[in-house]
């Protein structure tokens, strides 16, 4: 069943389309910004343990109960409206992308000593002592003489790859120097990916738009978020055939400054086509904290993510930038594409709506850490102001330490669907090499002691919808969210046509 949800919750992620053949698609959180203590382990010198949280960055997606595609045409299905055109707007100059980190030879003593100390790591420190019913001996004696034989640095990487993927458990991974390298530029919003600045979730008629970066090419084009792209440079995007392993986002991306055709259709309108120019858009485009005043005083904050640099400052200036418009009467916060990060910074998120306590533990083999929440970092405008949280199956990690704390603390009513229940906790071993291991050490539980792994967050109010198919403010999920809060006339207003 466990399986069978994340499969689910897989499914319906969303398609990142500013995006690069070079992108990383990592199902571990990231380094954090400080080094934590050291852990010792055998065979050299001890690499550096740093405590994270797994997060589910975006996977291309399948299509959702397709029909059968037409062919490829540029000519328009009969009784269809022909698409209007737009005409293409002049190409301008952009820098070229920084280019990839290359990996630096890794003598064969080196790499047979990282193998080493990686299998030793995990069997004294991995959060199950079985290992999920893995021979632990029998895979070192297998993959032993595999790293021996490794023919270079690619291949080395890829058999720690394969040796960590043996645990099957979703979370724990080995990274690469170069990944390592993608990914703390991903943190300092220094990455970028040749793209046109949108994501999607692949829907029956196409690719539904959910999220545009604000000022990026889609939404300078025309593209609106809601959008359904029929087809990309007239083939239809549900044409899986057409477009290879890769899917429509092989296509859609590409080099700055080049063109792509886009056939979009809003709502019941006829279908228009859009020449949008390719640019380099950065990742944190969509990594931001969104708020938002609805009438009737309540606010509404979407937070995409705990693996943002000063995530709770961020959070903190959104929440007074709609105090500063109104005293609110409620507020919502929408986690339901958030699929976590840093641990510490979704705990001094929590400490912006409740004033110190503990959200329960993290507890391993040898750890047993309580998840204290800091003091005197409360919104003075948030007393007495009550909270709803939207969560789904796209909800994991931290983003479920947050929800799941929240309600347990009894500060925050929670809404929607159950949460994806991926919240076991990665320590990090950086190698001198610059490879890294993320290894699942720690599970999370509530205060009461329950097991968030493999259950998910609860709602308080469950409500089953889809609810990115809807404009935000009819979203059923969030107009129940106000129920639930007991602001019905802000459901009447916000809901109104």
């Amino acid at each position: 069943m466990k399986q069978l949800r994340r499969s689910l919750a897989l499914c319906l992620t969303t398609l990142l389309l500013a995006a690069c053949a070079n992108l990383p698609w990592s199902n571990a959180a990231h380094p954090l910004p400080t080094p934590a203590p050291v852990a010792a382990d055998q065979g050299g010198a001890p690499a550096t343990a740093e405590a994270l949280a797994p997060s589910l960055p975006p996977t291309p997606s399948p299509t959702l109960a397709p029909s059968p595609p037409p062919a490829p045409s540029a000519t328009p299905a009969p009784g269809r409206p022909a698409p209007s055109a737009t005409p293409a707007p002049p190409s301008p100059t952009f820098a070229p992308l920084p280019p990839t980190p290359t990996l630096a030879p890794v003598a064969a003593d080196q790499r047979q000593q990282i193998f080493e100390r990686v299998w030793t790591i995990v069997r004294d420190n991995y959060v199950y002592e079985d290992y999920g019913g893995v021979d632990w001996e029998a895979v070192r004696a297998e993959f032993g003489p595999r790293v021996a034989a490794a023919g270079d640095e690619a291949a080395f990487y890829g058999l720690m790859r394969e040796l960590i993927q043996r645990l099957g458990d979703h979370h724990s991974r080995f990274e690469s120097p170069q990944e390592v390298a993608e990914q703390q530029a991903e943190f300092r919003g220094d990455l970028r990916y040749g793209g046109i600045g949108a994501q999607i979730r692949t829907v029956e008629d196409g690719g539904l738009v959910t999220t545009l970066a604000p000022g990026g090419p889609a939404e300078r084009a025309g593209v609106q978020p809601r959008d359904v792209i029929l087809a990309i440079n007239g083939v239809p995007f549900n044409d899986t055939a057409a477009f290879g392993p890769g899917g429509p986002i092989s296509v859609v991306r590409g080099d700055p400054g080049t063109p792509v055709t886009l056939t979009v259709r809003s709502g019941d309108e006829p279908p228009r086509e859009l020449v949008v120019i390719r640019e380099p858009v950065p990742l944190d485009a969509f990594n931001q904290v969104r708020a938002r005043l609805l009438p009737g005083a309540v606010g509404v904050i979407e937070i995409p993510s705990f693996y943002i640099e000063e995530l709770d400052a961020k959070v903190r200036a959104a929440v007074e930038g709609l105090l500063a418009q109104a005293p609110l009467r409620g507020l919502v916060v929408d986690v339901r594409a958030n699929s976590g990060g840093y641990v510490h910074l979704m705990r001094n998120t929590v400490a912006l709506f409740h004033d110190g306590g503990s959200i329960g533990s993290t507890r391993g083999r040898s750890i047993n850490e309580d998840q204290a929440i800091p003091a005197g970092k409360t919104i003075a405008g948030l007393a007495g102001v009550p909270v709803a949280i939207l969560v789904g199956p796209d909800t994991a990690s931290a983003a479920e330490m947050f929800a799941g704390g929240m309600q347990a603390l009894g500060r925050a009513r929670v809404v929607g669907l159950p949460s994806a229940g991926n919240t076991e906790n990665l320590y990090s071993y950086t190698f001198d090499d610059g490879s890294r291991l993320l290894v699942a050490q720690v599970a999370y539980r509530l205060p009461d002691g329950t097991l968030l792994e493999g259950r998910g967050v609860i709602p308080d109010r469950p409500l089953d919808v889809e609810w990115w198919r809807y404009p935000p403010d009819s979203d059923p999920q969030l107009l129940a969210a106000l129920e639930e809060l007991g602001l019905a006339a802000a459901v009447r207003e916000v809901g109104a046509p």
